[in-house]
């Protein structure tokens, strides 16, 4: 049996401290959702309620019907897999996969044949005997996967579980998880601070601050269509700029310095509000770009940041300084620093912020 599951007005408190405040989401089966957010902001303690290892001073956990709030983890359909792995290193790979297993007394030729089908499917095979401490980083994260699937949970919690390997290794880890998700069809609920992971993984991205819920939504319109300040600054490159916003006829624009952007009015926004928007780096282009309608703006270019198959272009403009990317190929001219440029971007890639 699966089902989707319910965090609803989820807040926990450790004496005087509120580390989650009022959580609400659901996860539907099958689904891959990443709870993202910086050290400290709630994601960790939210993952070990749904496991079970901490009770929500309020709210509930729901699995379809069921409300889990209060049931031991071990009676829960969930696994968890942990960024130490946990594994135990006086077992052999066969006892660690299979512990789960045993600790349910399933019968141990059932069991043996179960390790064997699982360390095959994480590209393990014929390891039952290896030790633990004879496996790489990689290969200690596999068994800690296969152990944590074994049991046929019906949700898998993943708390940071590839921080611990080397960069390379860790894109090819996400692709490799993300194909594993897809092929088992179980609702995978990751836990990480690495915005790229996220978007890489993610069918859903839930983006916590301090205890609460920023913004929830598809990676695309996290990336894209960030809600409020903080979510911009943390997912991704931006040129975030603080400003005041006004109406201009049956326009607006919000004033950055001595910089005018325009934008399309906010219904709830007044003269003289204080806003930010963002513009991302790849959204500027070098030149005037010959669109009427295009932000155009001229500066000085003041650095040029070379980064193999890209450069980043620092321009200021009357004091106001943007970050422009610019791809790399064969025998392209980049600004030098001092000379005069001109950058443009559409205006639907200002993103105004009021939150």
């Amino acid at each position: 049996m699966t089902a989707n599951l319910r965090v609803d007005g989820v807040t926990k408190d450790f004496g005087d401290v509120r580390a989650v405040e009022d959580v609400n989401f659901t996860v539907e089966e099958g689904k891959f959702l990443t709870l993202l957010g910086p050290s400290g902001c709630g994601k960790t303690t939210t993952l070990r309620m749904i496991a079970g290892f901490e009770t929500p001073t309020e709210g509930r956990i729901v699995l379809g019907d069921r409300d889990l709030t209060g049931v031991e983890p071990y009676d829960r359909p969930t696994s968890m897999v942990f960024q130490n792995y946990a594994l135990f290193p006086h077992k052999t790979v066969g006892e660690n996969v299979g512990f789960g297993l045993k600790m349910r007394d399933v019968p141990k030729e059932e069991r043996r044949d179960r390790v064997g089908r699982m360390l095959e499917l994480v590209e393990l095979p014929d390891t039952e005997d290896r030790g633990v401490d004879e496996l790489s980083g990689g290969q200690q994260q596999r068994i800690a996967l296969a152990r944590a699937l074994i049991t046929e949970p019906e949700v898998l919690l993943l708390d940071e579980p590839l921080g611990a390997l080397d960069l390379k290794l860790r894109k090819n880890m996400q692709v490799e998880l993300k194909n594993l998700q897809e092929d088992l069809g179980i609702t995978f609920i990751y836990v990480t601070h690495d915005q790229e992971e996220a978007l890489t993984m993610s069918d859903e991205i839930v983006v916590l601050n301090e205890g609460r819920i920023e913004q929830r939504g598809t990676p695309t319109a996290i990336y894209e269509q960030p809600e409020t300040r903080f979510v911009a600054d943390f997912i991704g490159d931006t040129n975030l700029l603080d400003g005041t916003y006004a109406r201009n006829g049956e326009g607006a624009t919000v004033r950055c310095g001595t910089v005018e952007l325009p934008i399309e009015p906010i219904p709830s926004a007044a003269d003289g509000d204080a806003v930010s928007v963002s513009i991302r780096p790849e959204k500027i282009h070098l030149g005037d770009g010959g669109d009427p309608d295009a932000v155009t703006l001229t500066g000085e270019v003041e650095e040029v940041i070379y980064q193999g198959n890209i450069a980043k272009v620092h321009v200021n403009v009357d004091g106001t300084r943007l970050v422009l990317e610019r791809q790399i190929v064969d025998s392209i001219d980049l600004p030098t620093p001092g000379s005069s440029a001109t950058i443009n971007w559409s205006e639907e890639y200002t993103d105004v912020l009021t939150g």
